[in-house]
């Protein structure tokens, strides 16, 4: 009986290994998955804070705060100034400027900067309280001009510009009480290109006519040079230009008592044309008549004319209908 037993035992032990052995065939080894290779899991790492990036590389807002502190440190300070990004669409192209201001006891002030380069483009210097001012300029246009050309000497703008001419005097009104009191000289020094000077490009600097503070200054240098092709001769004379507006002026707004025009000078008239244009050389002529003369603060006009063609490119007159 025990033999039978044990017999039994073994072949139960058998039938166990085999059906062990035979699960074991059954499922095969693990392998990677044909759908894709392998994956190594990548160490962890902290996940990096996100930044929007500026367009065009533009300097940040903090930036643009410094740049202008340091330009004009006595009324803008990092700490308080405010910011905007301004997007500006001409005919001279787009421009992104970070416009950044702040104020102190007495003043208030703007300054621009350029969002790609960090270039400050200008600057503008405000006085609300006008109170106790004379009603004439305490110093004269030539003053200002000097001024102005220091100016633009210590912010090393002086290469490729014209020597700084005075445009105009303007005075200050109080919008509130309607008082007249004196107001600011404006001076530019036009940039040079092949020799003739810009319409539009160059440097404007306005110089308050009492105190000789330079309260706005207003840089331009967006002309592609290349666009200032073909001959630099004119093929008509100043005097014909004036002639060719004079023509113009009559047609288009009546005969204008005491019609003068100012000298006239020869320009790249970048400023009448889409930045992709070639840029026409013109005569650039002031002018003014009796009306304009007799305004309590005189004015004038400018007339722009082919210096290749003689066509009118522009000439406008502006009559206050009030």
């Amino acid at each position: 009986m025990s033999k039978k037993l044990a017999g039994i035992l073994v072949i139960l032990c058998i039938i166990g290994i085999l059906i062990v052995a035979g699960i074991r065939f059954a499922v095969p080894a693990e392998t990677p998955s044909p759908a894709g290779p392998e994956v190594t899991p990548a160490p962890e790492t902290p996940t990096p804070a996100i930044e929007t990036p500026a367009p065009d590389d533009n300097i940040t807002e903090a930036e643009a705060k410094t740049i202008a502190a340091a330009a004009l440190p006595e009324i803008i300070r990092t700490e308080t100034a405010k910011v905007r990004l301004e997007h500006i669409q001409d005919g001279q192209g787009e421009r992104r400027l970070f416009d950044v201001s702040d104020s102190s006891v007495t003043r208030q002030a703007q300054v621009w900067v350029d969002a790609r380069t960090g270039e400050v483009t200008g600057f503008a210097i405000h006085v609300p309280n006008l109170a106790g001012r004379p009603i004439n300029p305490v110093i004269t246009m030539a003053e200002a001009c000097v001024i102005a050309e220091e100016l633009l000497a210590d912010r090393g703008e002086t290469a490729d510009l014209a020597a700084v001419v005075g445009k105009y005097y303007s005075p200050y009104t109080n919008e509130r009480t309607g008082e007249t009191v004196a107001g600011f000289y404006a001076v530019k020094s036009p940039r040079i290109v092949r020799n003739i000077p810009c319409a539009r490009d160059g440097c404007w600097v306005d110089v308050d006519s009492v105190t000789g503070e330079v309260r706005r200054y207003d840089r331009f240098r967006d002309l592609d040079a290349a666009r200032c092709k073909g001959d630099t001769e004119p093929a008509i004379t100043a005097e014909e230009a004036e002639a060719g507006a004079a023509a113009y002026l009559r047609e288009t707004y009546g005969e204008l008592a005491g019609l003068t025009f100012r000298s006239a000078t020869l320009v790249w008239a970048e400023n009448l044309v889409p930045a992709t244009d070639e840029v026409p050389l013109a005569w650039q002529i002031p002018f003014d008549d009796d009306y304009y003369r007799s305004l309590d603060s005189p004015r004038t006009d400018i007339a722009f004319v082919d210096a290749r063609n003689g066509t009118v490119l522009s000439c406008n007159y502006r009559r206050d209908t009030a």
